[in-house]
């Protein structure tokens, strides 16, 4: 295979990757390559194969359809090279007969610029995030203080104390709002350490910190583990148990357990009560969302953030017995003992 020569001098005098190819009845045909090229994803004169240095699949079918139909092309992808997977600004530039090829690296500034922006869209979504927290946070407040002026107005009057009982509820509905929404700031922190813990321990531990009833808590695969704060863990699951038990009843059961290998890495929480709809699952983690009279709509937002927390992902579907079940994945080093 050539390198350049002649009319593609500039070819081999180019600083980045370059392939020339050529299309005719055969098909495309790689004519050249550059010392480039070859120094990058150690070519040693075989023939090339353009699959071989592009990691994604979506990024090869881009650049198959580009060179069959003649158009240009550019776009960012990922290339396996000498070094490991680099980032590449990747060109088609059609010619007449053919076209090239160019891959130019896209260096740190790139990367840094491309982590930067990520933070940005990270916290603009907090901020919108929090726009609307404080929203419903102050709506909340407001109707249990409502609620207690009113009452409270009424015992003056009449000094029964059926009202100062009223006032009384209401104040605590005002306590619990609170004590939530000092949770829900407190589990949003990053995770700086993490230690192993085992799955069973932490699922009895935050079991035995709600008002279980006649509920049933099964954990299978218990000694399962896995990179985490035990502690927001801990915080995480007592708040889907309390959900379960708010939505399923005194008598649900609940079983948590380990995620098979076929399903990744993760966890799951389910219950057998009467589940979540399908077309309400996307909600359930935002603030204030509750069918629950009682409840303030922050236990599954403070779920949300501890796995948020965690770099974990969550995800609502139905349980097997027609239950909520949530499935938590991405969960580092979760293997037996």
């Amino acid at each position: 295979m050539a390198e350049g020569d002649g009319a593609d001098d500039l070819l081999s005098a180019h600083p980045d990757p370059v392939v020339q190819y050529g299309k005719g009845a055969e098909g495309i045909v790689v004519e050249a390559i550059n010392s480039a090229f070859r120094e990058t994803f150690a070519v040693d004169g075989a023939e090339v194969s353009l699959q071989a240095t592009l990691s994604a699949e979506d990024a090869l079918s881009a650049v198959a359809g580009a060179i069959q139909s003649g158009d240009a092309l550019d776009r960012e992808t990922v290339c396996d090279t000498t070094d490991g997977d680099r980032r590449f600004r990747l060109r088609n530039v059609p010619t007449d007969d053919g076209g090239y090829l160019l891959y130019t690296a896209l260096g740190d500034g790139h990367e840094r610029q491309a982590k930067l922006q990520a933070e940005v869209d990270r916290l603009e979504d907090r901020n919108e995030r929090l726009e609307t927290f404080a929203s419903v946070v102050s709506h909340d407040l407001r109707n249990p203080l409502e609620v207690a002026e009113t009452y409270l107005e009424s015992a003056r009057e009449t000094g029964e104390d059926e009202q100062f009982d009223r006032v009384g509820q209401a104040l605590d509905r005002m306590r619990t709002l609170i004590e939530d929404v000092l949770e829900l700031a407190r589990e949003g922190r990053a995770i700086d350490e993490r230690e192993r813990s085992t799955l069973e321990p932490v699922a009895t531990a935050a079991w035995e910190t709600v008002d279980g009833g006649a509920a049933t808590l099964t954990v299978e695969n218990g000694a399962a583990t896995l990179r985490t704060d035990p502690d927001r863990l801990q915080q995480a699951l007592a708040n889907l148990f309390r959900n379960s038990l708010e939505h399923g009843g005194t008598d649900v059961a609940i079983r948590v357990g380990a995620l098979g290998n076929a399903d990744g890495t993760g966890f799951f929480v389910e219950d057998d009560g009467s589940g979540i709809p399908e077309d309400e699952r996307e909600d359930v983690f935002e603030p204030g969302v509750t069918t629950d009279q009682d409840g303030t709509g922050l236990g599954l937002a403070i779920v949300e953030r501890v796995v948020d927390a965690h770099g974990w992902t969550i995800a609502v579907t139905e349980s097997d017995t027609g239950g909520a079940r949530f499935e938590i994945r991405g969960v580092e080093s979760l293997q037996p003992l």
